[in-house]
C-alpha cells in the first residue's frame, strides 16, 4: 500500500501510477531498467519525463521553454480578465437596484447570466476544440468576450445586459477549462503543479480585482465605463494570443514494445519503456506558419459525437470529485462578491468603493497562495514519490486539499465574528483565508484530473464547470434575498458547512483513487474513446 493508497486487485500496472524518480526498487526491478528513457534537465535531470515526449520538434513537449511560456502566459493575462468579467458589478448591485428599480437580487441574476452563457457553452467549446484545435478556439473566446464588453457598455436595458452577459460567458468559456487541456498538451508531470497553480491564481486574482477597480468606476463615473475600459486589455489580449498562442494540439503516436490486449495500460510504468522504431522526423515549423488560425481538423469524428463524449464520464467518480472538489468550493467562494454588497451594507454600511476594497483580502489570500502552493505542490509529489520507491501516484495530489479547511474555518470565523462585533478587517481577513483555500486545493484538484484522465481531462472540467455555473446562477436569483431574511451569521455557517462536506470527500478519492483509475482503465470503451486522426498540415 503506497502511503495510505489502497493496491489495486485487477491490474499490475494502473495507469497514472509512473516512475518518477530512479531511486529503489520498482515492482522488483531495478530503477536502471529505465536509463534509456528521457530525463528532465538541471536541477529535474533526475526526474523521468512523463509522459515521454517524441522526436519531433513540432511536439509542443518539445518546443523551446520561451515558447512555452509566451503560450502559458498570454493564457493566463486572458484568464486574469476572464476571471474579471463575472463578478465586477458585484460592489454596485445594491447601486444599481435603485438605479434600475428593481431588487437586488433581480440586479444579480440578470448580470449572472453570463454563468447560463458559460456552463452552456462549456460543452460545446470544447467539441470545437477536439475537432479544430485549441488555437482557433481561443481567439475565438478573447474575441466574443471584446465585442460583448462593447455590447453591455451600450445596453440601454436590463433586457440588453442579459443577452450581453449571455455572450459574455460564451466566451468565457475556454479559459476557464481548455487551459488546464493546454497545459497538459506542453508541460510534463512535474511541472504541472506549479502551472495549474498560476493559471488558478489568475482567474481568482480576476475574480478579486475585477470587483475592487469597477466599484470606484461604478460610484464615481457609471457602470457602463467598466465595461469599456475593460475592452482595452481584452484588444490587447486578441493580439497575444494571435502571436504567442500556436496550435498545442498534437497526436502523439504510442508504440509499446510490450503490446497487450489492454489498451488502458498506455502511459503506465510500462508503457514509459515504449520502442523507438525508425521514423522520419519532419523539419522544424517556421514561426510564420505557426500563426496560423486554420490548422484542419485533428479528427474524423462528427461534431455530434464529440458533444455526446463528455456524457459517459458522469460515471466517473473523479467527475464527482472534481465537481466537490474544485466546482462547489467556486461556487461558495463566488458567493461573496455576488452577495459583498448586501453583506457589508447590512453590517458595515458600506458603500460601492468601501465594498471593492474589502477585495484586497482575496488578493492578499491568492498571493500567499501562488507564492506557497506553487513550488509546493510539484517538490511535494516528487518527495512522496522518493518516500515511495521512486513510484508517483496521483492522489499524492489530494493531500493539499487539506487547504479546503483554510475555507471552512474563513466561513465559520466570518460568522462567529458578527455576533462579537468584528471589524471590518476580520472579515477580509476571512475572505482571505477562502481565496488561499480555493486557489491551492483548486489547482491540485485540476493537476490531479490531468493525471488521471488525462487527454479526456477536458470532458471532465467540461461537465464538472457546467454543474458549477448553473448551481452558482441558481443562486443568484435569491442569495442576497436569503442573506437578508436569515441574516449574515447564518448564511456564512452554511458556507462553511457545505466546504466541509466537499472537502470530506478528498479523503475516499486518497485512499480508494488508484482502485477508481483502475476501473476507469478497464472500461475503455467508456473513458478512453478515441477517434481517426486526420493528418492535415
Amino acid at each position: 500500500m503506497a502511503i495510505g493508497i489502497l493496491e489495486d486487485k485487477y491490474l499490475e500496472h494502473v495507469p497514472g501510477t509512473a516512475l518518477l524518480s530512479d531511486l529503489g526498487l520498482i515492482h522488483g526491478r531495478q530503477a536502471n531498467e529505465a536509463a534509456t528513457l528521457k530525463r528532465g534537465t538541471g536541477k529535474d535531470s533526475h526526474i523521468i519525463l512523463i509522459p515521454q515526449p517524441s522526436d519531433d520538434p513540432n511536439d509542443p513537449l518539445n518546443w523551446p521553454k520561451w515558447r512555452k511560456e509566451a503560450c502559458f502566459w498570454t493564457l493566463a493575462f486572458a484568464a486574469t480578465l476572464d476571471g474579471a468579467l463575472s463578478p465586477m458589478v458585484g460592489p454596485g448591485y445594491v447601486l444599481l437596484s435603485n438605479q434600475f428599480g428593481v431588487s437586488v437580487d433581480e440586479v444579480a441574476s440578470s448580470f449572472g447570466s453570463i454563468l447560463l452563457g458559460l456552463g452552456c457553452f462549456m460543452l460545446f467549446q470544447n467539441t470545437l476544440a477536439a475537432k479544430y484545435g485549441h488555437r482557433i478556439v481561443y481567439l475565438s473566446s478573447v474575441s466574443l468576450m471584446f465585442i460583448s464588453c462593447i455590447w453591455c457598455a451600450v445596453s440601454p436595458n436590463i433586457a440588453s445586459i442579459k443577452a450581453s452577459r449571455v455572450f459574455q460567458g460564451f466566451g468565457m468559456s475556454a479559459l476557464q477549462s481548455l487551459v488546464a487541456s493546454t497545459i497538459e498538451q506542453i508541460y510534463f508531470v512535474h511541472e504541472r503543479g506549479s502551472r495549474t497553480v498560476i493559471w488558478s491564481f489568475c482567474i481568482m486574482a480576476g475574480i478579486t480585482l475585477g470587483p475592487l477597480l469597477y466599484s470606484y468606476v461604478i460610484q464615481n463615473l457609471s457602470w457602463q465605463m467598466g465595461f469599456w475600459f475593460v475592452t482595452i486589455p481584452l484588444g490587447i489580449s486578441i493580439f497575444l494570443v494571435f502571436f504567442f498562442v500556436h496550435e498545442t494540439t498534437y497526436i502523439r503516436q504510442e508504440k509499446s514494445s510490450d503490446k497487450t490486449s489492454k489498451e488502458s495500460e498506455k502511459q503506465s510504468v510500462e508503457d514509459a519503456k515504449s520502442s523507438t522504431d525508425d521514423v522520419v522526423v519532419p523539419p522544424r515549423k517556421s514561426f510564420i506558419s505557426q500563426l496560423a488560425v486554420w490548422n484542419g481538423t485533428f479528427t474524423d469524428a462528427s461534431l455530434f459525437k464529440l458533444f455526446l463524449r463528455p456524457f459517459p464520464f458522469l460515471l466517473s467518480p473523479v467527475t464527482w470529485f472534481i465537481f466537490l472538489s474544485h466546482g462547489l468550493q467556486t461556487v461558495w467562494l463566488s458567493l461573496m462578491p455576488i452577495c459583498s454588497s448586501t453583506i457589508f451594507t447590512i453590517e458595515y454600511n458600506f458603500n460601492a468603493t468601501q465594498i471593492g476594497l474589502t477585495n484586497l483580502g482575496g488578493i492578499v489570500g491568492i498571493v500567499l497562495a501562488m507564492c506557497i502552493s506553487g513550488p509546493l505542490t510539484d517538490w511535494g509529489t516528487v518527495w512522496m514519490s522518493k518516500r515511495n520507491g521512486g513510484i508517483y501516484e496521483p492522489e499524492f495530489r489530494i493531500v493539499f486539499l487539506l487547504s479546503m479547511l483554510f475555507g471552512v474555518f474563513g466561513y465559520a470565523g466570518w460568522a462567529v465574528g458578527t455576533t462579537q462585533n468584528m471589524p471590518w478587517i476580520g472579515a477580509v481577513s476571512c475572505i482571505a483565508m477562502a481565496n488561499f483555500s480555493m486557489v491551492v486545493a483548486g489547482s491540485a484538484a485540476v493537476t490531479y484530473l490531468l493525471d488521471t484522465h488525462r487527454e479526456n481531462a477536458l470532458h471532465v472540467l467540461a461537465l464538472s464547470n457546467f454543474g458549477k455555473n448553473m448551481v452558482l446562477y441558481g443562486f443568484t436569483f435569491f442569495a442576497n434575498g436569503m442573506i437578508a431574511r436569515k441574516g449574515v451569521k447564518i448564511s456564512l455557517l452554511i458556507l462553511a458547512a457545505c466546504q466541509a462536506a466537499c472537502w470530506l470527500a478528498s479523503v475516499p478519492m486518497y485512499i480508494y483513487g488508484k482502485r477508481v483509475r483502475s476501473f476507469i482503465a478497464r472500461h475503455p470503451r467508456l473513458f478512453h474513446a478515441g477517434e481517426t486522426v486526420n493528418h492535415v498540415s
